[in-house]
């Protein structure tokens, strides 16, 4: 169904007429600026499946995104206390543009605490408008209630809400609807420390394509805060996930685990110690779906004084698969050498690099998949340059070289943006 004329008339005076008529009740900040957003992918197929002597490879490159952007957003807050805030914007692209619309509100009833948070957006091609796929209305709302119980204990309650609406409906872009929602307790304590413990659940809704339904339930938990001299980050996700489909495919029980131990060696120096931790296991196996688990360690040493923090050591990953009903998995051992460096000045600027260089082993190398050395670099940085002008940028990149040259592969992503605020 095509997005009507209607949805446009609606949204255009929400984004823009109707907050300009209120401004002399409240605050009004605007913001303008350009960006920058590249996604980018580079591999190797050969066009005989490397098969014979007169197969040829070639190198395949495909940008994904590639836009220049110009964007225009408010702020407008009605109370002194900015209990509520409303956030129009307006960017555009050579080929798109999108309008959106953000909402927060936040009150006291009585002991008990109130939030409010919704999104509405909508994006259209409006040059070479051959993929009506890519038009859509995207509402979300996120509601929160917050109740002290007693001492240090605080009860929550969450639900949200999310919907979407194509123009036109594909093999990749469905319309679907989901709700979900958690209960659960947080503890805040004297030293900074907090604890939550919650459980979940989340439903999703697909009318054109009822095997993409799914209910999703579980539990997660998470605390951050000191013990002695060691700073602690710890969090964790168990859930089991049923599809619409028969029998049982896609099903899974996965649980997730990240810690996170800083330990402070007098007064400038650390070691840091962080595990990844990832078994999921599907109720029925298939060349796709494999039972595995996953756990990886790094080991940093740093240095942190004034505004710059360096550490660096080895880091290892380690993939089995548990049980294989097929003669070869993806098993693998991956080793590296990390190094992190960050810059903070509250007022004027930040600045984060991580850089891992490393080798993953296969343990069964075939004709399909071969060991190959690899570097991950993350790049994020902003500055303020002159008063309310500022710039921002976000850069990944991904190298893998494998002993089978015609399996390398390059994934790179760029987000830049030149602000000035009013």
């Amino acid at each position: 169904m095509r997005l009507s004329s209607i949805r446009v008339a609606v949204l255009a005076p929400l984004l823009a007429g109707g907050c300009f008529n209120a401004t002399k009740a409240g605050t009004l900040d605007l913001r303008a600026g350009i960006g920058y957003d590249f996604i980018s992918q580079e591999f190797f197929l050969d066009s005989i499946t490397r098969s014979g002597t007169d197969s040829l490879d070639f190198a395949l490159k495909t940008d994904y995104v590639d836009d220049l952007k110009g964007r225009v957003e408010l702020t407008y807050s009605p109370f002194s206390d900015r209990r509520l805030e409303l956030r129009p914007s307006y960017e555009q692209t050579a080929d798109f543009l999108r309008l959106r619309l953000l909402n927060d509100f936040r009150t006291v009833l009585g002991t008990a605490r109130f939030d409010l948070h919704s999104e509405l957006e909508w994006k259209n091609r409006y040059r070479d408008a051959g993929d009506a796929s890519e038009d859509y209305l995207y509402g979300y709302i996120k509601s929160g209630f917050a109740l002290p119980v007693t001492g240090p204990l605080t009860t929550q309650i969450q639900i949200t809400g999310e919907a979407v609406d194509f123009d036109s409906t594909t093999g990749f872009s469905y319309d679907h609807f989901r709700l979900g929602g958690k209960v659960g307790l947080t503890a805040a304590f004297e030293d900074f420390s907090g604890a939550d413990f919650n459980l979940f659940a989340l439903a999703r809704r697909v009318p054109d394509s009822t095997a993409l339904d799914y209910l999703v339930g579980g539990a997660e938990a998470a605390f951050f805060g000191f013990w002695g001299p060691v700073e602690l980050d710890l969090s964790s996700r168990f859930e089991r996930k049923d599809y619409n489909r028969e029998p049982y495919q896609d099903d899974h029980y996965r649980l997730e685990f990240s810690g996170r131990d800083k330990l402070h060696l007098g007064r400038d120096f650390f070691f840091r110690q962080d595990t990844e931790l990832d078994l999921t296991f599907y109720s029925s196996s298939d060349p796709v779906n494999r039972n595995y688990g996953r756990v990886g360690f790094a080991f940093l040493g740093g240095y942190e004084r004034g505004v710059l923090s360096i550490s660096l050591g080895p880091e290892f990953e380690y993939l089995y698969e548990v049980e294989k009903d097929f003669p070869e998995g993806e098993d693998y051992w991956e080793t590296g050498a990390r190094i992190e460096l960050d810059l903070l000045s509250a007022a004027h600027f930040f600045g984060s690099v991580d850089n891992v260089i490393g080798y993953r082993d296969l343990k069964y190398d075939n004709a399909l998949q071969s060991n190959f050395t690899f570097e991950r670099l993350n790049l994020i940085g902003d500055l303020r340059i002159w008063q309310g002008l500022s710039v921002s940028a976000l850069f990944s990149a991904e190298w893998e070289w494998h002993e089978n040259q015609t399996e390398n592969a390059a994934l790179f992503l760029l987000s830049s943006n030149l602000t000035y605020a009013f």
